[in-house]
């Protein structure tokens, strides 16, 4: 039987859930928030301005996809979100400000491994 936490989130589901206040941090991006300081409001914009940079259909326990969003600083951010089968059925998975030398200047593309 297919749910809806077998759907991979779409940015309007995001934006929905996002705007609604309706989504839970997993304890790991919690953690990450607070230890690189960044706010609920900077991570909100973040999902809210940000677009999906790639997906993760296969991952566990429920399907994913990358965020690339920007904070008020103008530095990148990238957020790991997936659509669990309980409300909230937005998940922060984890967080993170990309590394130069993992990602093209576009904070999109990963750089190829030589």
């Amino acid at each position: 039987m297919v749910t809806m936490a077998d759907e991979l989130p779409s940015m309007r589901f995001i934006h929905s859930y996002v705007r609604a206040k309706k989504y839970y941090l997993t304890k790991h991006a919690t953690i990450v928030r607070l230890e690189r300081g960044i706010t609920i409001a900077e991570l909100e914009q973040a999902l809210l301005n940000g677009e999906i940079v790639e997906r993760y259909s296969d991952a566990q326990p429920y399907p994913s996809c990358l965020i690339l969003g920007w904070l008020t600083s103008g530095d990148p951010l990238h957020v790991v979100c997936s659509r669990g089968d309980t409300e909230p059925a937005l998940r922060i998975v984890t967080l993170y400000e990309p590394e130069d030398a993992l990602w093209e200047s576009d904070y999109k593309t990963r750089k190829v491994r030589k």
